[in-house]
């Protein structure tokens, strides 16, 4: 390179240049001597800079037909296997697809067996109470027993009430005095011996007394417990002398009334269930067929259940049946 006048910067310019030909193994000797001369700085810079070394310079890189073919034959196996999948996931979903059309429905089925499956019902009275004291007291008297027959009005149990007899005798005593005072005002009055303000006055003195009388003989009335309707007595919770705070139970009755039986049906017999309709069912407890009238039906379905709650009457078949009892019932043939 010297012979052909190639100077000193000129060699660190070739140096520079990052061509990709192939060197003579004579020119690059020569051109390592002109490196080793070029300035320290201008060599590390280059050198820092990304340049290439001397005698290890980069092959050419291919040519785009090259890059072509190459990425070309990568997408080829996944362009296959793409297909391969879509042709499976296909055939999954018309497997499926057939599946669903030929399966028969199970649902019509399911709600069938559930409607004709048994449903139970319990018997209740057509009346039901359970006194209860309103006021704490003790108990005095105490005449119902369990399984009474008891008529309408019939006292039942009493409270010890002396100590309010004697209060509402305070309280008539107060209301004579003020009644007294109150005709004694109106006679001096006509005399014009008391003014009007005074005659008022004793008027509601008398008024008050006589609400007085009216709470006490209320508070007497709460003493007695009657029944409300006639029946049998179910249950009696107190006896004689014992003492009782407010809401307490006392006794329980039931009516004589028809006998009534409440159950809750599956939600499909609405579509043919009306009031008025009869239904044949069993009592458990006597083994004996009843008679069942549709009386009521529930304004609403459980939706967890799935079910309706009706009211039906007992219409035959009762004599031996009582309040609590149990049994079942089935829809008619054909619904």
């Amino acid at each position: 390179m010297r012979a052909h006048g190639i100077a000193r910067h000129d060699a660190c310019a070739v140096a520079r240049h990052r061509g990709r030909a192939r060197w003579p193994p004579a020119a690059v000797a020569e051109l390592r001597e002109l490196l080793a001369e070029c300035p320290e700085r201008e060599r590390t810079r280059r050198l820092r800079g990304g340049g290439h070394a001397v005698g290890h310079f980069r092959s050419a890189p291919p040519c785009k037909h090259q890059r072509f073919s190459r990425a070309k034959a990568v997408k080829r196996p996944a362009r296959a296997f793409g297909l391969l999948v879509a042709s499976i996931c296909g055939l999954g979903i018309g497997l499926q697809q057939a599946a669903a059309q030929t399966a028969p429905p199970r649902a019509p089925a399911q709600s069938t067996a559930s409607a004709a499956a048994p449903v139970r019902f319990l018997v209740v009275a057509s009346q039901e109470s359970i006194l209860s004291a309103s006021t704490a007291g003790r108990f005095a008297k105490v005449q119902a027993n369990l399984g009474d027959t008891v008529r309408a009005g019939q006292l039942l149990a009493a409270f010890d009430c002396a100590e309010f007899q004697a209060r509402r005798d305070a309280a008539r005593a107060e209301a004579e005095s003020a009644r007294v005072q109150y005709e004694a005002k109106l006679k001096l009055q006509g005399l014009q011996s008391a003014a009007e303000v005074e005659v008022e006055l004793a008027a509601a003195n008398v008024n008050k007394a006589q609400s007085q009388i009216r709470i006490f003989d209320a508070q007497l009335g709460q003493c007695a417990f009657v029944a409300p309707f006639a029946g049998k007595v179910a249950r009696v919770h107190v006896k004689v002398g014992q003492g009782v705070n407010p809401g307490a139970p006392v006794v329980e009755l039931v009516g004589n009334g028809p006998l009534k039986a409440r159950m809750n049906v599956p939600s499909q017999w609405l579509a043919w269930l009306k009031v008025g309709d009869r239904l044949q069912g069993t009592v458990d407890e006597t083994a004996s067929a009843c008679d069942l009238k549709v009386t009521r039906v529930a304004g609403r379905v459980d939706a967890v259940s799935q079910t309706v709650e009706i009211e039906t009457e007992l219409a035959g078949g009762t004599a031996q049946v009582l309040p609590g009892m149990s049994g079942q019932i089935r829809a008619p043939a054909g619904r």
